[in-house]
């Protein structure tokens, strides 16, 4: 199978993912190895599993992929996240993003400053994550590509419109070249 990016407005980026159950096969393992390397490849910091046309609510990330400003003694953190689900918010700021299913978009919209996350590791096991600022971010975006909620869709509808106006017209003059 061929995991090449995808890009809106590709239907697997609008459907919720399906629930991993099988985690003793070896194919999951397959799925995280090649997520890990189409993320690094493209030099992004997460990927949701639908982004490579993977339909299971599976996410990767790793957050010292960039050139992002870490905080005085701060770490980055890599993880695989399996059937996650935000359980509490708190908070709130304004958060400028990028996604590697919208090539060249770059929006500013509310995201929660705190998230509590629950999911499984690769092994099946439960874990819980308390994060914030740039983890958090990263959290609420993935989660809501496997959940088939693009970040564009918390713009109001008329910014939301004159991004995609944008990012379509950016597609047809790049087709072209």
């Amino acid at each position: 199978m061929s995991y090449r990016i995808r890009t809106w407005p590709d239907k697997i980026l609008k459907q919720k993912m399906k629930e991993v159950d099988f985690f003793d096969d070896p194919k999951l393992q397959e799925y995280i190895n090649v997520m890990f390397e189409k993320m690094y490849e493209l030099e992004g910091v997460g990927l949701a599993a639908n982004q490579i046309g993977i339909p299971y609510q599976i996410l990767v990330l790793d957050t010292n992929t960039k050139k992002y400003d870490q905080q005085e003694g701060e770490e980055g953190v890599k993880m695989v996240l399996i059937n996650p689900k935000i359980v509490e918010k708190e908070g709130q700021i304004e958060s400028t993003e990028g996604c590697l299913s919208f090539p060249g978009v770059q929006i500013t919209i509310p995201r929660a400053e705190k998230v509590k996350v629950v999911a499984k590791n690769e092994k099946g096991e439960d874990i819980e994550i308390d994060a914030d600022d740039f983890l958090a971010i990263v959290l609420q975006h993935e989660i809501d590509h496997l959940n088939g909620i693009p970040f564009i869709n918390h713009l109001s509808p008329v910014k939301r419109r004159m991004v995609l106006e944008k990012y379509f017209k950016t597609l047809k003059e790049t087709a072209r070249a």
